[in-house]
């Protein structure tokens, strides 16, 4: 057994307590998904596993080394981290020491002899280093297109996050770490690099335990599903294909349980109290009353059987209205350096998903039309009732307030308002967090319900599934099917893509184009380096 997870709790500082008695196994060589509601401890507990926090109770077995990948590793200077900083996340502790007293030596920035580096050379090399070394130059070759000595002084922010992110991950899943702990692998990952980490997983013979919310990869990929929630923790023995009707099932059943523990309970209440009121007849009614209340009360200390949890974590209220017959309308639009001009009209309610590679210009693309533009913008023209909401990937919320009730305060007439609407997006608990203490998903909760108060009816969303727990996501999904209102959506989650009508394609070289069906679409985003005036199923917009 790779990693034995018993009864594990975790408290922190404020009192509050996301992880409870929580007991799974991750198999030897599995790929085990945890998975949950946004807020719910998934991160929390992975930290305790791979040892950054210490549980409060409980215990945790790994009969090997673990690597932990965070979800957005952290650098002391991420302005000045580079390329070679993001590959050493993956080593093992001991070359990891080994490569930090290098680095030193080679900068001058650590005290040492020129036999202290002959010695810490002869360490790397003995430990596996030049190995490491070799892995890390394929991987610079397939994400940048450079060799090691090239690409490792690049800086990190010079990159984008698809590629930082693929860096990482991939080297992580060459190193020689046997068991890995990876926080959301498939964030900011475009549809190409999302079908090479399945055929990773599926290949790798390492332990893996992952959060993901991506349902694809979940399917594709996934041994395992450890369910994390609210009252506890199941774990459904198979990927999540089946995982959706199974964990239906066990709602069922919990509520059956329930009802009956209730019914029960009732039953023997009313029996010890119909035996009190005969206790005054006899000595043998009264024992009998006495020993029917201990029935109840014995039963009632044994407590009801776990509660069911909800079927959906959020509630959404979007209210949209129509554009105009024409959305959006634009003539020879482009993103200079970036896209090349490009011409299409959308329509009043169509759904459309932009799509390809990272790197292309799609966010760009977005934040260029919310953008400050000329009112007589030839290239540029709305419908004329569009109100614009914007969904960004990275959680912005421009704001000068701390507290998270203060952050949505102003869109709301009253606190009460305030509060109940948070209530809704189950974020009722951290009024008083700031939206640096919130998860994720918990942020981008914050965003849709900011956005659900502008009432939109032109939504440009960039990767709005990218944190959000898989509830939500079906919620989003429901509520952006039924809504009378036009999306421009990036996304990556080919699941997602159903709730879409129309797909833009967007590629390396500045061309635009439609895809004629979903499936063309979906097979196009997926390739690397594509070039769309070469493929046939799609209609050039460029000009």
């Amino acid at each position: 057994m790779a990693i034995d997870i018993h009864s594990v709790s975790f408290t922190y500082p404020d009192g509050t307590a996301p992880i409870e008695d929580v007991t799974f196994k991750a198999p030897t060589g599995s790929v085990t998904a945890l998975v949950g509601p946004n807020g719910v401890g998934k991160t929390t507990l992975l930290e305790i596993v791979a040892g950054s926090l210490e549980a409060d109770e409980g215990m945790i077995r790994s009969d090997t080394e673990i690597s932990y990948m965070r979800q957005n590793p952290g650098f002391d200077d991420p302005a000045e981290s580079t390329v070679l900083d993001a590959l050493a996340l993956s080593l093992p502790q001991s070359l990891q020491d080994v490569h930090g007293k290098l680095q030193g030596l080679y900068t001058g920035a650590g005290e040492g002899s020129g036999m202290d580096l002959a010695h810490q050379l002869d360490l790397w090399q003995s430990l596996g280093g030049y190995d490491a070394e070799a892995q890390w130059d394929q991987i610079t070759r397939a994400v940048l297109g450079q060799g090691l000595p090239s690409a490792s002084p690049r800086k990190l922010s010079e990159l984008s996050g698809g590629e930082r992110k693929a860096i990482i991950l991939r080297s992580y899943l060459t190193s020689s770490v046997p068991t890995l702990i990876l926080d959301e692998p498939d964030n900011f990952l475009d549809l190409y690099s999302k079908a090479w980490l399945a055929t990773e997983l599926n290949a790798t013979s390492k332990t893996v335990l992952l959060v993901s919310h991506d349902r694809t990869l979940l399917t594709d990929a996934v041994d395992r599903i450890v369910s994390l929630e609210h009252n506890g923790v199941w774990t459904h023995g198979a990927s999540y294909a089946t995982f959706p009707a199974a964990r239906d099932d066990r709602i069922a059943r919990l509520a059956k349980d329930l009802d009956a523990w209730k019914a029960e309970e009732r039953r023997l209440f009313r029996y010890y109290k119909l035996l009190k009121q005969r206790a005054g007849i006899s000595e043998a009614m009264a024992a009998r009353a006495d020993a029917a209340q201990s029935r109840w009360e014995r039963f009632k200390d044994l407590g009801p059987p776990p509660l069911p949890p909800p079927r959906r974590e959020i509630t959404i209220r979007f209210e949209g209205s129509r554009t105009g017959k024409e959305a959006v309308r634009l003539t020879g639009f482009e993103v200079e350096g970036l896209v090349g001009a490009f011409s299409v009209t959308i329509y009043n309610e169509d759904r459309v998903a932009l799509l390809g590679e990272n790197g292309v210009g799609k966010s760009t693309f977005l934040k260029e039309v919310i953008g400050d533009r000329p009112i007589d913008d030839p290239t540029l023209r709305f419908g004329p009732t569009t109100r614009i909401g914007y969904f960004s990937q990275d959680n912005t919320i421009t704001t000068d307030a701390e507290a998270l009730l203060d952050v949505v305060l102003p869109s709301f007439r009253n606190e009460n308002e305030a509060r109940s609407a948070l209530g809704r997006y189950r974020l009722g608990e951290h009024v008083r967090h700031g939206l640096d203490e919130l998860s994720g998903g918990q942020q981008a909760r914050v965003q849709l319900l900011l956005l659900e108060r502008k009432r939109p009816n032109l939504l440009l969303l960039d990767e709005p599934t990218d944190n959000l727990d898989l509830e939500s996501i079906l919620v989003i999904e429901e509520a952006l099917v039924d809504l009378d209102a036009t999306l421009l959506a990036i996304t990556h989650d080919a699941t997602f893509t159903r709730v879409f009508n129309r797909f833009l394609l967007f590629d390396g070289d500045g061309v635009v184009a439609e895809a004629q069906s979903r499936q063309r679409a979906l097979e196009l985003a997926s390739q690397r380096g594509l070039s769309l005036l070469d493929e046939p199923g799609v209609t050039i917009l460029s000009v």
